[in-house]
């Protein structure tokens, strides 16, 4: 079959060898076509669009913010048109009372809170704040600055009454203030939400007024007087009644009539009947600068149960307005450089004192004379020296005039000058005195011309009030066998132990002393033994620092105390020849209850020639 053949000749073909030979093949034409990247539509044809798919994520997003610009625009609509769920305009707190009541009655108040909210308000507080000197009116003597109640749930629309009550004081003709606040919460939050209203009524009485005769016008550091009268406005008789006074800055007691019953601002004026008047004068200056002001505050009511200086309630209050004015002549002492009002001097201590004076008028002044006045039975007279002064002795008087200086006869407007003088308190061995103490009062006065040429005396004070401290003194006593057993060597040997007593002795020489205590330090080479006589003083010792502590307590004027204890010591062999030191840093320390200055002294150390000074170097 021709098929057959042509497949047999194929098959032989494929199985020779040389299967290429007597084939000819024509030679390929190389093509080149550059293939595109992308595809492109044909010129002029229409271009399909694909559709974007979005992901999960933009579709998440895309809702959120189409929900908030909703939200949004709901809140800033309900804002806009008052129709908010929860807002503090929706509850009213409203306050009924009078508007006017006297000093000292009870003021009765209605409050009445309301919920024109939608949701309920819960852990609902009342709180009510008063004025100042507020009493409570079940007792009159508590103090009553605030009241807080619990109101519970208030639902919406329900409204809630309570009375609140309290007893009010002041000047009569002033205003008092009380707040009322409410505290809330509501389902489903924890913020705190606060309505609040204040309620103002006028005192127009009181049971008794204060009536303050003071000068307008003071003029700084010359003593002042002014007086403070207490009225009864009351039915009844005011029983047990105190008058308190705020002195401001700048203002020093001096005295005042009747004698205060505590410190120098609380005076007892007993019983006022009806319509009766208790008065006080008060006796002081005021310092300050040019044109100050200064204001004293008082208040009167019933005595607290029990205290002497302190006022159940007000009953009256009051004030007074001083202006501090230049004086003519200004004034000013100084003692060894200090112009303090209150100083503290030693016994037999010699001190400077300055007067420093300027005329502050615009006008000349003539005869200036400046007398101090030493007052104080523990001056020494015979240390009193005035530089081109006069010191008379019989009444401790230093005066400087224009017979001692001439330039005192006309003095121009604006000068200044100095007096200085010296003086001294008594030494220890000129007497004993119980809180001893020295007041220096400086006078200057001047004549000048008035505006109608008339001559008029001008004068200025200043005065220092001294304190003479006591003496607190340490002696110091080193000794073998007076108190306890010593043994060892004397003089003292090397690398063999010595024993010693010590005595402290603690005098005290004026005033009384509180919190007495003597400290000293052993050095490491001397040992504690522990022994002390007598066994009841509060002494002790502590190894760290070597530190020895003597607590005395209390000393009266004129007293001493003394105590032993024993040491010892064991020199080296780089002391020998020398004299070591057994107790060193010795001090004594105390509290002056009249001068209210704490007191310090100090004893020099012992070494072992304190006990022999032929057998106190350290021997090999």
């Amino acid at each position: 079959m021709p098929d057959n053949d042509s497949l047999d000749r194929l098959s032989k073909k494929l199985n020779t060898k040389n299967v290429l030979d007597g084939i000819r093949r024509s030679p390929l034409a190389e093509h080149q076509s550059k293939a595109r990247h992308g595809w492109q539509a044909p010129p002029g044809a229409p271009r399909k669009k694909t559709p974007r798919h979005f992901g999960a994520f933009e579709l998440l997003f895309g809702a959120s913010a189409v929900f908030f610009v909703i939200a949004l625009f709901v809140s800033v609509l309900l804002f806009a048109s008052g129709n908010n769920t929860v807002s503090t305009r929706n509850v009213d707190v409203v306050i009924s009372g009078p508007t006017e009541i006297g000093a000292g009655d009870t003021l009765s108040l209605q409050i009445a809170v309301t919920n024109r909210n939608a949701v309920p308000m819960e852990l609902t507080d009342l709180i009510v704040e008063f004025p100042p000197g507020t009493r409570s009116d079940a007792d009159v003597s508590i103090e009553l600055p605030r009241i807080r109640e619990s109101l519970g749930t208030i639902e919406p629309g329900e409204s809630i009454n309570r009375t609140v009550r309290a007893v009010v004081f002041g000047e009569s003709g002033s205003d008092i203030a009380v707040k009322a606040s409410v505290e809330y919460r509501v389902p489903s939050s924890n913020a705190v939400f606060i309505s609040d209203t204040n309620y103002l009524a006028k005192l127009n009485k009181s049971p008794a007024s204060i009536v303050v005769d003071v000068l307008k016008e003071v003029v700084s550091g010359q003593q002042v007087s002014f007086t403070v009268s207490v009225f009864s406005n009351a039915p009844d008789t005011l029983q047990s009644m105190l008058l308190l006074v705020e002195y401001p800055p700048g203002f020093s007691f001096v005295s005042s009539s009747p004698t205060p019953v505590s410190g120098t601002a609380v005076w007892d004026i007993g019983d006022i009947e009806p319509g009766g008047k208790r008065s006080v004068t008060i006796r002081g200056t005021f310092s300050g600068e040019d044109g100050d002001e200064r204001v004293l505050h008082f208040s009167a009511g019933s005595k607290k149960e029990g205290r002497n200086d302190a006022i159940s309630a007000p009953l009256a209050a009051g004030t007074g307005t001083v202006t501090v004015a230049k004086p003519f002549v200004s004034v000013s002492l100084a003692l060894d450089g200090s112009v303090s009002s209150e100083q503290v001097v030693g016994r037999g201590r010699e001190i400077r004192g300055d007067i420093r004076w300027t005329n502050n008028l615009p006008v000349r002044i003539q005869d200036v004379e400046i007398e101090v006045v030493i007052n104080g039975a523990v001056l020494d007279r015979s240390k009193v020296k005035a530089e081109q002064g006069f010191f008379k002795s019989s009444n401790q008087t230093l005066t400087w005039s224009r017979e001692t200086q001439p330039k005192l006869a006309d003095v121009a407007p604006g000068a200044s000058d100095v007096a200085s003088f010296t003086f001294a308190t008594l030494p220890q061995t000129g007497g004993l005195f119980r809180n001893p103490e020295l007041n220096l009062v400086v006078t200057v006065r001047a004549r000048r011309l008035s505006e109608s040429n008339v001559p008029e005396t001008v004068t200025s004070n200043a005065a220092v009030h001294v304190s003479v401290a006591t003496d607190l003194a340490l002696n110091t006593v080193l000794s073998r066998g007076f108190l306890f057993t010593d043994s060892g060597p004397i003089p003292p040997k090397v690398d063999t132990e010595s024993t010693y007593t010590v005595q402290w002795i603690a005098s005290n020489s004026t005033n009384a002393i509180a919190n007495a205590s003597v400290s000293a330090v052993l050095p490491s080479y001397v040992r504690w033994v522990g022994a002390v006589s007598p066994s009841s003083e509060n002494i002790s010792f502590n190894p760290i620092g070597g530190i020895i502590t003597w607590n005395i307590g209390d000393l009266t004027e004129g007293g001493s105390k003394t105590v032993g204890f024993q040491i010892a010591v064991t020199p080296s062999l780089s002391q020998v020849g020398t004299t070591p030191t057994l107790v060193g840093n010795q001090r004594i320390y105390g509290f002056d209850r009249f001068s209210r200055t704490n007191i310090e002294g100090s004893a020099p150390s012992l070494t072992t020639s304190s006990f022999s000074t032929q057998q106190g170097s350290v021997v090999p």
